[in-house]
């Protein structure tokens, strides 16, 4: 991939070029029994997910829109756009699509992906929002941009009339803090003699709000950060580089996404790893099935009750972007208590499980998705060219949610 600034290996932009087209090749996994239904469709690259007194709400990071420019080293004919197309919206039961609540939000596209507002969490009846990416980037690209200052932003937004105020930024903390405290990869030390040194690099992606603070998950830092409730920021772990062989995708941690449970923080990231952190210390668990076999494999969302339960969204699965079993995305159960674990749904048998993002529960005991992650309203397929379309499924265009029914004793 290229490696030019908001271009960068780790697989923020590319990550899904050349996997489309290997549909034909899928095998054929054994089928998981939860039922899958959808929710809602139409949306425009929907990622976070949260429950506002009983009504969803969804963070969409919108299409490329905007200023668009072609940045130096970049892939024929791909432009990098800074526009304002993202947007947090109901789920509108009743008419089977989004009904936007606060519109306008910075949208960061390049090539068939588009970042912009991502993770969600509610607390005190308030919504709080993490926007992608940092200001120290986007700046560069359109200087003086109002809507480029919003990048890495943490927002509070009012569920009654959208209005938004900044809690923090970020973002450009992070990026400061790789700056600072590392020395950035250069050609000569791929593949395998990198270690210590970290891109100087932000891309918030999840948010946790807790009665302590907001806890933030760093995909391009490789952070987890913590913001006070007096506002101040720090970074409380962060993750070293873990390339080892050529090729590795991604090539360092990537922090995606960041929940509670009865025994302190859990992480995903996408290098299919899950981490606990608890009293200062960052430990990593493993979670397999029956078989013994792991879990985990691309992870961009985790959630969980607050108990022993957790959930994992695998927005890809397990390989590399060239292996057929790349596309099959899944969502998976484990207990933090017994070590047990289980594969509840995966795209292969739920097609509209392709490209799921986040997760949350809802109050009737089932799980809420967001899938087609990086799919616009029009559903239009972003692999150019490629005979599979992940974002048009029968006459259901567009990114969606869908409901894991897991009423019936499967939690």
């Amino acid at each position: 991939m290229p490696n030019v600034k908001g271009f960068n290996k780790r697989g923020r932009w590319l990550v899904l070029l050349g996997i489309a087209s290997l549909v034909a090749l899928l095998p054929s996994p054994a089928s998981a029994a939860t039922t899958v239904t959808l929710v809602a469709s139409g949306f425009d690259s929907p990622r976070g997910i949260a429950n506002v007194d009983g009504k969803w709400v969804v963070s969409e990071a919108g299409h490329p829109s905007g200023t668009c420019i072609a940045p130096p080293g970049a892939p024929p004919g791909v432009k990098l756009c800074v526009g304002s197309s993202s947007r947090i919206s109901w789920v509108n039961t009743a008419t089977g699509g989004p009904t936007p609540l606060a519109t306008g939000f910075l949208s960061f596209s390049a090539a068939e992906e588009t970042l912009g507002l991502s993770g969600l969490s509610v607390r005190g009846g308030q919504i709080y929002a993490q926007i992608s990416v940092t200001s120290r980037e986007v700046l560069q690209f359109v200087p003086g941009s109002a809507i480029g200052s919003q990048a890495g932003k943490l927002i509070k937004v009012n569920p009654g009339d959208g209005s938004w105020t900044t809690v923090a930024s970020v973002g450009d903390f992070d990026f400061d803090y790789t700056v600072a405290n590392f020395t950035p990869p250069d050609p000569s030390c791929f593949p395998t003699n990198c270690q210590g040194r970290q891109e100087s690099d932000a891309n918030p992606n999840d948010v946790l709000a807790t009665s302590h603070g907001y806890y933030v998950a760093d995909a391009g830092a490789n952070t987890l950060t913590k913001v006070g409730t007096n506002g101040n920021i720090e970074v409380l772990a962060h993750f070293p580089w873990r390339q080892s062989s050529p090729g590795l995708f991604p090539s360092d941690e990537v922090p995606t996404c960041v929940t509670g449970g009865n025994d302190g923080l859990w992480m995903g990231t996408l290098s299919g790893h899950l981490y606990r952190f608890q009293e200062g210390k960052v430990t990593q668990v493993t979670p397999k099935d029956s078989s013994g076999k792991a879990l985990l494999s691309h992870v961009t969302g985790c959630t969980s009750r607050g108990d022993n339960t957790l959930i994992l969204v695998n927005m890809f699965g397990q390989g590399q972007r060239n292996d057929a079993t790349f596309v099959n995305g899944s969502v998976v159960r484990y207990n933090t208590e017994t070590g047990k674990g289980s594969v509840l749904a995966d795209a292969f048998h739920n097609p509209l499980l392709f490209l799921p993002y986040m997760a949350k529960f809802g109050r009737d005991g089932n799980l809420y998705v967001t899938s087609g992650a990086i799919c616009g309203i029009d559903g239009a397929n972003p692999f150019q060219g490629a005979p599979f379309n992940p974002c048009t499924i029968g006459n259901i265009k567009g990114g969606r949610v869908v409901k894991l029914n897991l009423a019936h004793g499967d939690d």
